[in-house]
């Protein structure tokens, strides 16, 4: 596992299945930055689907997270791969279901 600190979060990126642990703060406007940053090496890098957890994320998402979301979907959909989101909360959902980007990003559970 690798461990990154910045600001009180935490990424957590399991090599074995690109399973990212994502926390609240990573997605916050002040966040965003630096998660992508953080993310950006994997998504260019990988070669298998990448997982985001989303089981801390107890907030709903703004624009400009979901904006993020959607440039990582692009560069892995480029390559033939998935951005799945585990763990996603109700309000996240519903937001998703609403703008149809349930049709575009892979939800598990």
């Amino acid at each position: 596992m690798i461990y990154k600190k910045r600001h009180l979060s935490m990424l957590k990126i399991h090599k074995m299945r690109n399973l990212v642990s994502v926390k609240e703060f990573d997605l916050s406007y002040e966040g965003l930055d630096a998660f992508r940053d953080k993310i950006n090496p994997l998504l260019h890098m990988t070669k298998e689907d990448i997982i985001l957890d989303f089981s801390e994320i107890q907030i709903s998402l703004d624009s400009s997270a979901i904006g993020e979301l959607m440039k990582f979907h692009s560069v892995l959909e480029k390559k033939g791969l998935k951005l799945c989101l585990k763990n996603v909360n109700k309000l996240i959902r519903t937001v998703f279901k609403l703008n149809k980007l349930d049709t575009i990003l892979t939800l598990i559970d």
